[in-house]
């Protein structure tokens, strides 16, 4: 209600959206539409998940024009992709001047992550640059180290939640399906983050990226962090 006016986006809402006031229109964009998410997420009640107004890429907005939505809200997204840096730019990107942009990420260490090493702004920066640099491959042995430490650490405590009798795969098991995976649709944590870690890169893509946004707030809960940023009301100088 402090934060969101007009009409915005929301990005992979699924079966739980962001609430909003009810002078609020929310546009609900997916890679999938709604019949493939409950094809695909049988368990889960198809009454809860959204309608999807939008199919695109919720990383790339490719089909989205520039300063054409009062907000965008991206909840338990960020983390996903393996190049933030770029995600929060293409988000930005489609805000008008004044709009909001509402994100969340899970903590670290207070999630099934815990035990992972925090990704650095260096790692970030470097990720940003490969793809700028279409090293393709360079990133690829990247991810696929992430894989691995997903696999090992986040993976095994969601395991070991559900089924006590859970066995964990070998480490060459462990490499083949590292080796096998298509990770262009890969679902994991990509990086991990604390409230520290995760100002950091706001405020480098703020400052050095897209130096029309500003950071609004930073606010840690007991699982999440909530970021607000707004996009500048002022035309940038020609």
């Amino acid at each position: 209600r402090k934060w969101l006016r007009g009409t915005g986006l929301e990005i992979g809402a699924l079966h739980r959206p962001l609430k909003v006031s009810e002078s609020v229109t929310v546009l609900y964009v997916d890679c999938v539409s709604r019949e493939d998410s409950i094809e695909k997420f049988p368990k889960l009640p198809a009454t809860d998940i959204v309608p999807v107004s939008i199919i695109d890429d919720g990383f790339e907005l490719s089909s989205i024009e520039d300063e054409s939505f009062d907000f965008v809200v991206a909840n338990h997204v960020l983390e996903h992709s393996p190049n933030p840096i770029r995600v929060l730019a293409n988000w930005v990107r489609v805000l008008r001047r004044d709009g909001i942009l509402f994100v969340t990420i899970p903590v670290a260490e207070r999630c099934f992550d815990k035990g992972r090493l925090l990704t650095t702004i260096n790692h970030l920066k470097d990720d940003y640059q490969l793809c700028l640099d279409n090293a393709e491959e360079e990133m690829l042995e990247r991810n696929k180290e992430h894989l691995r430490e997903w696999i090992n650490i986040s993976e095994r405590a969601i395991h070991e939640e559900r089924d006590p009798d859970y066995r964990h795969p070998t480490s060459g098991e462990i490499e083949k399906r590292v080796e096998n995976e298509n990770m262009a649709t890969c679902e994991m944590h990509y990086h991990t983050f604390s409230r520290e870690s995760y100002l950091e890169l706001l405020t480098y893509c703020a400052t050095a990226i897209t130096t029309s946004v500003t950071v609004e707030e930073v606010i840690q809960n007991s699982s999440e962090i909530i970021s607000i940023l707004r996009r500048n009301s002022a035309k940038p100088a020609v």
